[in-house]
């Protein structure tokens, strides 16, 4: 390449942009280039350099654009938001004027930014800010300890609530659970509700104000697709799952407020960003009306994370109310915030025995010889809500853990097919814990998308619960998703942070290796049925590509090309060629959103 004006306006500035590279790159521009680097249009770049000058420019690197595998190229110049060059360093010249700032890339390795398809944010940021934060916690007495401080030092709140507790911590050695108990809270606080979230935020542990409140007893029955504990007198113990734990959450005070969310979402915003995430699809914490502090974010130009806003189909909430605010976020759309999807919960999960299955859970449980798991929802309910949402033509993204959750969820995107007719639905179930071989086809033939947390997928604290559910077997057997993607299916990728951490290397690791990622643990055997590893490149496709193609974005990103988003990560080593196991130890060097470098490391 020639580097004659290269050279000569890198002599007189910086060769590394700095933070004055956050309002430096937010200038509108046209297009002037294309992938191919045969100039846009018929009359291709100006033979001045300041009138094509790009804001940034990226050059001797390796980038991977995710058109496909082989695609390949070294540079991109980006103006103002937009991409307007790929291709070699031998075309860049023509995009670096006296103002762009320019980086020489060392051979680093580009790809989209990392997209995120299933979390709630702003996750365990909200808890460390304003609520009972158990994190890094292992046993009831660390537990106890920190939630008697905190509430000593809150001593004018309500009620309280915190997050997360592990079940693993009341595991008994004849393999049943008891949960954690109602007592041990009251003697901190008898007079006012506790709630603690565990993990995986369907089940929680309370105390026996928080029961009196919601007018919980020994006479209350477990509501369809939940579970109340109990003691050996039948009354509940202080553990409840899912729709029982959404009675109890009910009377709770509410302290997520917008403006709590939003100083919230500035730390999460700051952490994804650092793990090279630049989208999301976040099924939302906080009320109906969170888009407006999405929107408030956006308008003062911090929002550094392209979202798909997703509110959730749930108790208290009728299908009217939640059509009419999806139609609602739809009209105040912008090219960072989106919507026109709802989330549907069919089943609970399996270390709590209210995943769906198809199979008994072990007698173990102590759920009885013939417990398989309930529904959040009848079938009937089920099926005329994933109709109704889609005859307006809204995206209907589903949990389902268990195989009879798959089942009973792919019968009804079939009878909405049937009767609706066939459209570009890109209906979506996230977790997919279990299938059947028949399911993956029929996955397949309705063009049904499978968002996974492949951090999940490795023999963890939360697969030693779910063994104590339904045995090794079958724990074993959970993540098919070599033969998803066999099928054809679309797999997507997401962390359902913070039920697990949302660092997309460390889920790409685990997704080839089957095995943790971290490095005290890499060079044990946590393996999870590693034959089902993909390949580094799928778990790539998975968390650009496939999450832009979830999220109906994939017209202006998840791959490099010209007139695409600048949404964009930097990494110091090629994921696609390093050892499986160093792909956790790339680092982040830049993450750049929406044209605008909003971390460098």
């Amino acid at each position: 390449m020639s580097m004659s004006r290269l050279d000569q306006l890198l002599s007189r500035r910086h060769f590394v942009i700095g933070s004055s590279a956050l309002a430096a790159a937010t200038l509108s521009g046209g297009l002037w280039g294309c992938a191919s680097d045969e100039p846009l249009g018929s009359t291709g770049p100006s033979d001045s350099p300041e009138e094509n000058a790009a804001d940034l420019v990226l050059y001797n690197g390796h980038v991977q654009t995710m058109v496909s595998e082989s695609e390949v190229a070294s540079a991109i110049a980006i103006a103002g938001n937009k991409i307007v060059y790929v291709g070699d360093d031998s075309g860049i010249d023509a995009f670096v004027g006296d103002t762009t700032q320019v980086i020489d890339l060392d051979g680093k390795f580009v790809s989209p930014g990392f997209i995120d398809g299933h979390i709630h944010a702003p996750g365990n940021w909200f808890t460390k800010l304003y609520q009972i934060d158990l994190t890094g916690l292992s046993t009831n007495e660390e537990y106890l300890e920190a939630i008697r401080s905190f509430v000593e030092a809150h001593p004018d709140e309500e009620g309280y609530i915190g997050s997360p507790f592990m079940l693993n911590a009341y595991q008994l050695p004849d393999g049943s659970n008891p949960g954690p108990s109602k007592e041990d809270l009251d003697a901190i606080c008898p007079d006012k509700p506790i709630l603690i979230h565990d993990v995986s935020y369907h089940a929680a542990w309370v105390n026996s104000k928080a029961f009196e409140m919601a007018g919980v007893t020994a006479d209350t029955p477990d509501p369809e697709g939940g579970l109340f504990y109990r003691n050996e007198k039948g009354e509940p113990s202080g553990c409840v799952s899912d729709a029982a734990k959404g009675i109890v959450f009910a009377i709770m005070p509410d302290t997520m407020t917008n403006d709590n969310l939003e100083q919230a979402m500035y730390k999460f915003m700051e952490e994804a960003n650092s793990y090279g995430i630049t989208g999301i699809t976040n099924i939302t914490q906080g009320g109906l009306d969170i888009i407006d502090m999405y929107h408030k974010v956006e308008r003062e130009g911090n929002l550094t994370l392209r979202m798909r806003v997703v509110p959730t189909m749930k108790e208290g909430r009728t299908y009217d109310e939640v059509l009419s605010t999806i139609k609602s976020y739809n009209d105040s759309a912008t090219d960072m915030i989106s919507s026109n999807t709802v989330k549907i919960f069919y089943d609970g999960v399996t270390e709590r025995g209210t995943a769906v299955f198809l199979e008994p859970y072990l007698e173990s449980t102590g759920l009885g010889d013939h417990w398989c798991g309930e529904p959040i929802w009848s079938q009937e309910d089920f099926t005329r809500l994933v109709h109704d949402f889609d005859a307006e033509g809204v995206q209907v993204h589903v949990h389902a853990m268990g195989d009879g959750a798959v089942h009973g969820t792919l019968d009804a995107f079939e009878e909405a097919r049937a009767t609706n007719g066939e459209r570009d639905a890109r209906h979506t179930i996230t977790h997919v814990c279990a299938i059947t071989d028949e399911d993956i086809q029929r996955m397949a033939d309705l063009d049904v998308v499978a968002n996974l947390q492949f951090l999940m997928m490795y023999h963890d604290d939360l697969m030693d619960l779910e063994r104590a559910y339904v045995g090794d077997e079958r724990a074993m057997a959970m993540y098919r998703t070599k033969h998803m993607a066999e099928a054809g299916i679309c797999i997507s990728g997401s962390s359902d942070a913070p039920v697990i951490p949302f660092v997309p290397l460390d889920a790409i690791e685990a997704g080839v290796t089957r095995n943790s990622p971290y490095p005290e643990e890499e060079d044990t055997d946590m393996t999870r049925w590693p034959e089902q590893g993909l390949t580094a490149y799928q778990l790539l496709e998975a968390y650009t590509k496939n999450d832009a193609y979830q999220n109906f974005m994939d017209d202006i990103i998840g791959t490099v090309e010209v007139g695409k988003f600048a949404d964009l990560v930097v990494l110091d080593t090629n994921i696609l060629e390093a050892d499986a196991k160093a792909i956790s130890d790339a680092r982040v060097i830049y993450t750049i959103s929406d044209g605008r470098i909003v971390y460098e490391g």
